[in-house]
């Protein structure tokens, strides 16, 4: 575990990509000799690290394979595109249209430099950056004016005249129509949603008018045509790998649309990436479509409309996907049932509630692990299942993407545990049956049996005590198949210290106890009434003893 936190502080770092490397060498070293020399659950865990540890050296491999130009162009353009961000949410839309116009350019040369994944991203940072370059230069500020102006509009709008009110809703609306001719993408979308509330609020045909001085401005020459991107090689599905390599590259992107769209985002804002991160055992995803705009909703005085019937839409934003029989909303924000699609190849497929996931709905990571069940404010939550990529099952209670609750969690060995678990392990009371047949019922914590408990082995003999680390530990009681028992105290699984010995013949020792043998000062019984008293080592009587007759 503490080769893991080495490799994952290194990668949280950037650090060169050799020493990276080196570091997951390290861990999946560790952890091949920890699942040959462990086993039961340590082992299982081992494994599942050792795995995870694999896929994110091959997706280091990936990137040294690729070069040191690839990597210098991917962080070079990452950096450009954060330092667009941040003039675009400070509303330097001139110096964010040029910063992102040489981000652009150093994608261009990331996807000439890199192959596979990595070029895949770099081409796909490539055309959203041409999008933001665009919206920066022509559209945010006819935006950020059509914006200001709609709200002064209804904040004033209760106390206009009739007629007046009729008057600004149409300049409004005009400057929104001037807007989507300048606009490209979710900010397109934004302003179409725009003209829409503003209609429906007036009830009245759309009619062109002049827009005041204050806008003439901010509207600029119409663009010229941008050049083509270079060839794209064959697509081919994205890794979960380019999640974590196109972090940097992913930084800005979904907040600089969102800034075009509602002229509000922040230089926090921009570093929001779109995708799925797992908490925990699974951990939760989160979504990445921007919050709608309070100020598209209707009017205080406006009549109530209408709520419209779901349509087939089939909408990108960013770099995901929406598909399926939905209610659009304010801009990108949609209601309804269908499929969400995320670059990384992660699909969300159910109920949606204004973009975020709510109610029924299924979630399938890119490496098959899935979840099927409840969602509460776009976190798995409730009842659900969830089925693991290694072939493990679990079905119950979820909170925040982690077991947590009452559940039974099903093993690919065919081991079953049911009851109450916490943050993802076995916690509490609970029942655990091998494929073997051994069974535990009794208490857990943090995943191994510990407390007070009942043990039935395969081989039919059966244990009820004190339970430490999964073995008898403690006082307890030892029933064996053959109808000997054994009842005293134990250490790590075998008789030690003080206990008696019962056979069935009618045999009974009591006394003293090490490493499962009788082994110092004891008495032995026999069914005559005969006793032999004396010191007991590995498991014999001693020349230290006295035999006692039955008178």
């Amino acid at each position: 575990m503490s080769s893991d936190l080495r490799a994952a502080t290194a990668q949280a770092q950037n650090k060169a990509l050799e020493d990276l490397a080196k570091a997951y060498e390290e861990a999946i070293s560790l952890w091949t000799q920890a699942a040959l020399g462990c086993n039961g659950r340590a082992q299982e865990r081992a494994q599942r690290a050792l795995s995870d540890n694999e896929r994110q050296r091959a997706a280091v491999a990936e990137r040294l394979a690729a070069g040191s130009q690839c990597e210098l162009s991917h962080h070079d353009a990452a950096s450009l595109q954060e330092l667009a961000a941040k003039a675009f949410g400070e509303r330097r839309f001139a110096d964010a249209a040029s910063l992102y116009s040489k981000a652009e350019t150093m994608w261009d040369l990331a996807a000439e430099h890199c192959t596979g994944s990595q070029q895949q991203i770099a081409q796909r940072r490539r055309e959203q950056t041409e999008i933001d370059a665009h919206n920066a230069e022509y559209c945010a500020p006819i935006f950020e004016k059509a914006r200001e102006f709609t709200q002064k509009f209804r904040t004033a709008a209760p106390g206009l005249p009739v007629t007046e009110r009729q008057a600004q809703s149409l300049i409004a609306e005009t400057a929104w129509r001037r807007a989507t001719t300048l606009c490209k993408d979710a900010a397109l979308d934004n302003a179409n949603a725009f003209i829409q509330t503003l209609a429906r609020e007036r009830g009245t045909p759309w009619t062109a008018v002049a827009l005041p001085d204050n806008f003439q401005s901010v509207l600029p020459k119409p663009p010229a045509p941008r050049p083509s991107a270079v060839a794209a090689a064959p697509a081919t599905p994205a890794q979960g790998a380019n999640k974590v390599a196109g972090a940097a590259g992913a930084a800005g992107t979904a907040a600089a649309t969102t800034a075009a769209t509602t002229a509000a985002a922040s230089s926090e804002a921009s570093t929001g990436g779109l995708g799925a991160v797992i908490s925990g055992a699974l951990g939760a995803v989160k979504n990445a479509v921007s919050s709608p705009s309070t100020e598209a909703a209707p009017g205080r005085n406006a009549p109530e409309a209408a709520k419209p019937a779901p349509q087939e839409m089939d909408i990108r934003a960013g770099d995901t996907r929406y598909k399926g029989q939905f209610v659009r909303e304010e801009g990108q924000v949609v209601s309804g049932n269908g499929r969400v699609e995320w670059s990384n190849g992660d699909v969300y497929i159910g109920s949606l509630v204004r973009s975020v996931r709510q109610g029924k709905g299924e979630f399938i990571w890119a490496n098959g692990q899935r979840y099927v069940g409840d969602w509460v404010a776009d976190k798995a939550t409730g009842q659900g299942k969830l089925s693991f990529a290694n072939g493990n099952q679990y079905e119950g209670s979820v909170v925040d993407g982690s077991p947590e609750g009452v559940g039974q969690l099903s093993f690919a060995s065919g081991d079953v545990y049911k009851g109450q678990i916490s943050q993802g392990l076995p916690h509490g009371k609970g029942q655990y049956r091998w494929a073997n047949g051994q069974q535990y019922e009794g208490d857990y914590v943090r995943a191994e049996p510990q407390g007070r408990g009942v043990l039935r082995y395969a081989n039919g003999n059966r244990y009820e005590g004190s339970i430490q680390a999964g073995q008898p530990h403690g006082q307890g009681r030892m029933e064996l198949a053959s109808g000997d028992r054994y009842e005293g105290e134990f250490h790590l699984g075998k008789p030690q210290g003080q206990g008696s010995y019962f056979w069935k013949s009618g045999e009974r020792y009591v006394g003293a106890w090490v490493g499962g043998v009788k082994h110092g000062q004891g008495v032995f019984h026999w069914p005559t009434g005969d006793r032999w008293e004396g010191l007991f080592q590995a498991d014999e009587r001693t020349e230290e003893g006295t035999l006692h007759r039955k008178e």
